[in-house]
């Protein structure tokens, strides 16, 4: 992610990243890299660090209260979820790709590629 991202949605990054194992160390180097002023850093990593702590204890609360006398169960709903979410992410991509396919392949990914090889093909490529 470059640091034209970081500049339009960083916020949004630095929150989202809060709930990524490895994503907040990773994403707040990135943003020290790119110079990211402290101001919306701080107030960012405040709203990202309140809201993965009540999301927490409320996580903690409820499944304790769920689960309370079957803690396999809890395990069991928690792996549930956890591949539901990544089935559901990875259908959305799934079906993002084909429609791409389908409408003839171009997006910005495409787009860069074949941007990439108008260079390389270039006369002064030296090919």
């Amino acid at each position: 992610m470059g640091g034209g991202a970081l500049a339009e949605r960083g916020g949004l990054v630095l929150v989202v990243a809060r709930y990524v194992p490895g994503g907040r160390t990773a994403v707040t180097a990135a943003m020290g890299a790119v110079g990211y002023r402290l101001r919306w850093f701080s107030l960012f990593a405040a709203v990202a660090a309140v809201s993965w702590s009540v999301y927490g204890v409320v996580l903690g609360v409820v499944g304790g209260a769920a689960f309370e006398g079957d803690p396999v169960r809890g395990a069991a709903v928690g792996l549930g979820l956890a591949l539901a979410v990544t089935g559901a992410v990875e259908g959305v991509r799934f079906v993002r790709r084909r429609r791409r396919a389908a409408a003839g392949g171009r997006g910005p990914r495409r787009d860069a590629e074949a941007a990439g090889r108008a260079e390389r093909v270039g006369p002064l490529s030296g090919g």
